[in-house]
Formats: C-alpha cells, sequence, structure tokens
C-alpha cells in the first residue's frame, strides 16, 4: 500500500456515508476559495501530501507558495484551494492534519539537529519505526534534515535484544544473518553494554545502536572499540529516551547517529488552518 492509499483511506474514514453536516448546509453546486495558512513559526511539510489529497477529490490547488524544509514565520499562507465547498469541507480536517502533523515533525528535527551539530558536527539525527504514518512521518523527518532510518522491515538488518535471546548470543546472530541475507543489506545490531557493543564490531556488524546505555556505559563501549582498532569499522548509533532536552550530553561523544522516538511519537503538531476566502 503506497503512502496515497493510506492518506486517501483516512478521508474515506473520516467521511464515513457522508459529512451529514455540509450536504445539510451546503447547495451542492455551491464553490468556494480558501488558504491554508501557518498560524505560528516552524518548518513546513506535508505539502505534497495535502495538495494531492486536494486535487483528488477534485479542488484546484496553488501548491507552489512555499517549497517544503523552508521555515515559514506565523500567518505565513502555505496553500491556496478552490472549488466545490462540500469536497473542501469534506478532506479539509485530513489534509490540514498531515500538513500540522509532518510540520512539527519536520521542526522538532530541525531543533534537535540545531542542538546536536553544536556539540559534534558529524553527528546524524534519525528516525525510528515508533511512528503512526510509517513513510509519512518519517519523510518529515527526513524534510526536517534528519534521516528517515528503516523505511521497512526490509530495508536493513537490525538484530534486536529480543533476536539475541532466542538465537543466544550475538555473535551467532550475526553469523545466521550473513548466511541468510543479501551482501546488499547492511546489519545493525542492537548493544545493552559496552561488551556487547565490542561482540557485534568483532562480529561484523556495520552499524552498533547502543540502546538505552547509560553516559559512562556509552565511553567505555567506544572506548574499547578504539582500543580494539574497530572504531573506524562501524558506524556506532545512540538510542533510547534521547529527548531535546537530553541530547546534548549524548552528541558530546564520538558518535555517528542519534535516533529519537520522540520525533515521531511526542510530537507537537504545527498549528495550521484552514482559512476561508470567499464563495
Amino acid at each position: 500500500m503506497s503512502w496515497r492509499d493510506v492518506i486517501r483511506k483516512l478521508v474515506s474514514e473520516d467521511i464515513g456515508v457522508k459529512d451529514i453536516t455540509t450536504h445539510a448546509l451546503i447547495p451542492r453546486d455551491e464553490e468556494i476559495k480558501a488558504e491554508v495558512v501557518a498560524k505560528e513559526s516552524g518548518v513546513c511539510a506535508g505539502i505534497d501530501e495535502a495538495a494531492y489529497l486536494f486535487r483528488y477529490y477534485g479542488l484546484k490547488v496553488n501548491d507552489k507558495l512555499v517549497n517544503e524544509g523552508n521555515e515559514v514565520e506565523a500567518n505565513k499562507v502555505l496553500m491556496e484551494v478552490s472549488g466545490s465547498t462540500r469536497r473542501l469541507l469534506e478532506v479539509e480536517r485530513v489534509a490540514i492534519g498531515l500538513i500540522q502533523r509532518m510540520s512539527g515533525i519536520a521542526t522538532m528535527t530541525r531543533k534537535a539537529i540545531k542542538i546536536a551539530r553544536e556539540n559534534n558536527k558529524k553527528v546524524r539525527i534519525a528516525a525510528t519505526r515508533k511512528t503512526v504514518l510509517g513513510y509519512v512521518d518519517q519523510k518529515a523527518v527526513q524534510i526536517g534534515g534528519g534521516d528517515p532510518g528503516r523505511w521497512r522491515l526490509d530495508d536493513c538488518v537490525l538484530i534486536r535484544r529480543n533476536h539475541v535471546r532466542i538465537i543466544g548470543s550475538i555473535s551467532e546472530a550475526v553469523e545466521l544473518v550473513k548466511k541468510a541475507v543479501s551482501y546488499t543489506k547492511k546489519i545493525e545490531v542492537e548493544a545493552n553494554n559496552a561488551q556487547d557493543v565490542l561482540e557485534a564490531a568483532k562480529a561484523g556488524a556495520d552499524v552498533i545502536m547502543m540502546d538505552n546505555m547509560k553516559q559512562d556505559e556509552i565511553g567505555k563501549g567506544l572506548q574499547l572499540l578504539k582500543e580494539n582498532n574497530l572504531r573506524d569499522k562501524v558506524l556506532v548509533d545512540v538510542a533510547g529516551g534521547i529527548t531535546l532536552e537530553s541530547l546534548k550530553e549524548y552528541a558530546k561523544h564520538d558518535i555517528d547517529i542519534i535516533s529519537m522516538g520522540c520525533l515521531t511519537h511526542s510530537v507537537k503538531a504545527l498549528d495550521v488552518n484552514l482559512r476561508i476566502l470567499g464563495v
């Protein structure tokens, strides 16, 4: 199922049989003009998705007023829409909701990158798969300047704690994966302590996720990699409950990636509304 199918389904589920309020109040042939307006400053995202929905339901759209990824000020007009009043009011909530959520994610991602880069010029901010709308949420992270991480489960191998518990060890899990999965797929291993980090690197992992590790344990893991001449052979990803408030302390380490679930599971939507211009 594509992102287009997903957001069309959102509208279909929202409408149900029909919008009984709009159909009771608005004549079938009435047309309207409106504009989508940002009520607060932030990074703009979701324009493509909202424009697609409006057009799919027969409305005319001017979506060239602002580019996705641009920082906009409050009261900035993001999009102009015209056509059937009934159709616009039926689609409005989902379309505006997509812009709000995606812009909120992009805005938070941009803030996270700024904080991290002040302490570590090379570090990348990445999404996790703790999403509501999957592809849409991860695209918003990308628009904000972050890395979407895995789009899907078939993008790369990620050996997690539960996999290791079932198999028995990180080394054995990596060995089994290398036999079963194409060489084109990177292998990431979740590590919970410094010894896990070393074992994963020695086993041939491409990426090591230091998951929910305390600051001193992260330092120990990095030191073990350096002592064994393995630091340059792996990417180090730190994850687990990292917020904008705690981000600075993690970014100070010699790491490559910081994965933040809060970008998508706890984000504040940007305030956006539909302003009616006339009928």
